[in-house]
């Protein structure tokens, strides 16, 4: 593993071997991880197990991130297996501002890694003790060869993340504070209920989400207070019932009526 500081050792059990490796070697529960991060694409068993025994387990404390590039100690790709950490940007002076949260399952990082020098999009912080599976690009690239149909999960994490930074750049310049709320809540939300209605629960502090949405707490809750007047929404502590998702969408185009200075 790697620690903080930079030294590495071999994880235990593990080899980080670069030949295709039968699915037998592969640890049960990174496979399981990796086949849930490269869900949005086709894949084999034989692909994930490569990639699991090429990758190298990272454990970090609370408090800052210190890795310093995502081509450390080689070009890899950061899946976090467990732990909370926080995205954002930090000040000269140190201070961290946090945008988002990303748990067990999310990318830290695909894109730095395929470029010299490389730097991570975002800053983070260890909210809890965290382990990262470092997943060497070299390894990822040999099993896109060997296995055409990886190639096909392979893109389709790059091209979310792509699609997730446009969405991003486009409600902060084309909609309004309760529009961006309004498409927050419906990227959200987890299925619909018998009743047409959703759930979705803040998992996060107000003040975390206003500055993922460019916005402030107190803009985030009168956004709410809004939607929840206008018979959008219900309100009960951390959990919101979307009660009306055509009206949501409609607030959530350009054209949406419902204006929160």
């Amino acid at each position: 593993m790697l620690n903080p500081t930079g030294s590495s050792r071999a994880r235990p059990g593990r080899q980080a071997v670069r030949t295709w490796v039968p699915v037998a070697m592969a640890p049960s529960s990174d496979l399981d991880l990796l086949r849930n991060a490269f869900a949005l694409g086709r894949q084999s068993d034989a692909a994930l197990c490569h990639l699991a025994n090429a990758a190298r387990l990272i454990r970090c404390p609370v408090g800052p991130f210190e890795i310093a590039s995502p081509r450390r100690p080689e070009p890899s790709w950061w899946l976090l297996g467990q732990g909370v950490m926080g995205l954002g940007t930090r000040d000269p002076c140190g201070h961290f501002s946090e945008r988002r949260a990303i748990g067990p399952g999310d990318w830290l990082e695909t894109a730095g890694a395929m470029s010299p020098p490389g730097t991570w999009l975002e800053q983070a912080e260890c909210r809890t003790p965290v382990e990262l599976l470092a997943v060497p690009l070299a390894a990822m690239n040999e099993a896109c060869k060997l296995d055409p149909a990886f190639l096909q999960a392979y893109a389709a994490v790059l091209a979310q993340r792509v699609r997730e930074l446009s969405d991003s750049l486009h409600d902060m310049g084309t909609t309004d504070v309760a529009g961006r709320v309004a498409r927050w809540l419906l990227r959200q939300a987890k299925g619909l209920a018998s009743d047409g209605t959703a759930t979705v629960t803040l998992t996060d502090r107000k003040g975390t989400i206003a500055q993922h949405l460019g916005t402030t707490s107190e803009s985030l809750s009168r956004a709410f207070r809004r939607m929840s007047e206008a018979g959008l929404v219900e309100v009960h502590g951390y959990e919101l019932r979307l009660r009306d998702l055509e009206g949501l969408r409609r607030l959530a185009s350009p054209a949406g009526l419902l204006h929160t200075p």
